[in-house]
């Protein structure tokens, strides 16, 4: 069995499968309105599923006529959960404080009618939301058009034929839940975005803070550091980097490297702009570097898909050494031998003596004995030229000896 609604009148039919397959050839007529229901029209209604659970919903009934009042609870009770009420001042109360899931009111009514209490119906927060049908003995069109204007959804003249009242209650009621399934769905997703919202910015908090604390590891580096895009132009420069060049960051940040960091340390070999810097004369007053001796470290930055996004750059300061016209960088260390040498002459010169004293006097015993002449001569030679280059590097005069 299937369940399908008319396009006339909204009403619920229940339909064998067989019917449904032969549609084309035997149209069907609609159990409440007669409307005849062709296979275009049932396409859209088609549903698997049982009719919803009417029970689940409450209807507000108002009108003054008791009787008409009594009829339509009795009959509509049977379905769904009814409140009723005989003038517009307490059905605004209940409306407000049961919040019905839809209002059947009646137009004419004495003191407040059915137009002023569907407008403050509409115009109160709390029941603004819920549907209304208008039920009036009036067949006049602009009293139609008047209540849809006000915000009804539906009008139904009396007499009510209650088959019509259910089904036109049935369709409005199926409307709203699936407005209500839609609206469930759209909250959960909304706070599913902003629970992923929440997520993503205390991770770019957190990533922030990373980037932050990077960035003031990197500031007490005493090597300099500039961290640019693949066009050269600068991201961010250490304060190594920004005492050297006497710059703040903000002016360094956005500026091509090689038009604001001029000195020749930081020309990079790897760079595509080292043969343009190279080529280019240049009046800038260039540092004189007799004693530092540069290394460029050129550090190539990748993103998530491997591709070059930008390139550090890292200048390595070798100070006390000098570089000669070939090439090669020596470490002077003549005055540190000087130095040393000063410091313990006087040691130097005493041990020198002692140690040569003593092989002289060894080199004398040994040459008494003839099987051990041939050691001594070897070992008194070597004494008397260390004796010679030690005098030498000492300054000091050597008696040379007969």
């Amino acid at each position: 069995m299937k369940v399908i609604f008319c396009e006339e009148c909204g009403g619920k039919n229940i339909v064998a499968d067989e019917q449904l397959e032969h549609i084309d050839n035997q149209p069907l007529g609609c159990q409440i309105c007669g409307n005849i229901i062709s296979q275009e029209t049932i396409i859209p209604h088609l549903r698997a599923s049982e009719p919803i659970n009417t029970l689940h919903y409450h209807l507000l009934l108002i009108d003054d006529d008791f009787a008409h009042l009594q009829l339509m609870k009795t009959t509509l009770e049977r379905e769904y959960t009814v409140s009723i009420a005989s003038t517009g001042v307490h059905g605004l109360e209940l409306a407000a404080e049961r919040k019905p899931d839809l209002i059947l009111l009646d137009l004419s009514m004495p003191g407040i009618d059915g137009y002023e209490v569907c407008k403050r119906l509409k115009e109160n927060p709390i029941t603004r939301k819920i549907t209304v049908i208008f039920v009036s003995a009036r067949d006049d069109k602009d009293d139609e058009y008047k209540g849809f204007t006000l915000g009804a959804v539906d009008y139904i003249n009396k007499p009510i034929n209650l088959q019509i009242l259910n089904a036109r209650i049935t369709a409005q009621l199926r409307l709203k839940q699936l407005i209500d399934q839609q609206k469930k769905q759209s909250d959960s997703l909304i706070h599913s975005l902003h629970q992923d919202n929440i997520q993503i910015e205390q991770e770019l908090e957190r990533l922030q803070q990373d980037k932050n604390n990077q960035l003031a590891l990197l500031d007490l580096v005493q090597d300099r550091l500039v961290i640019e895009d693949t066009e050269a132009r600068i991201l961010w420069a250490n304060k190594a980097t920004r005492d050297f060049c006497n710059m703040r960051l903000s002016d360094l940040v956005g500026s091509l490297r090689h038009e604001v960091l001029r000195d020749p340390s930081f020309h990079c070999k790897e760079c595509a702009v080292r043969q343009e810097i190279s080529q280019r004369k240049s009046t800038d007053t260039r540092r004189e570097q007799k004693d530092v001796s540069v290394k460029v470290l050129h550090v190539p930055l990748f993103d998530e898909n491997e591709e070059i996004k930008g390139v550090a750059h890292i200048i390595q300061e070798q100070r006390g050494v000098q570089q000669h016209d070939d090439g090669q960088i020596c470490q002077p260390a003549e005055s540190a031998m000087k130095s040393f040498i000063d410091k313990n002459r006087r040691a130097i010169r005493d041990n020198l003596a002692t140690i040569l004293f003593g092989i002289d006097a060894i080199g004398s015993l040994l040459r008494e004995n003839k099987d051990l002449e041939t050691v001594s001569r070897p070992v008194t030679k070597a004494a008397e030229e260390l004796d010679y280059m030690v005098c030498n590097l000492l300054d000091f005069k050597r008696n040379d000896k007969k």
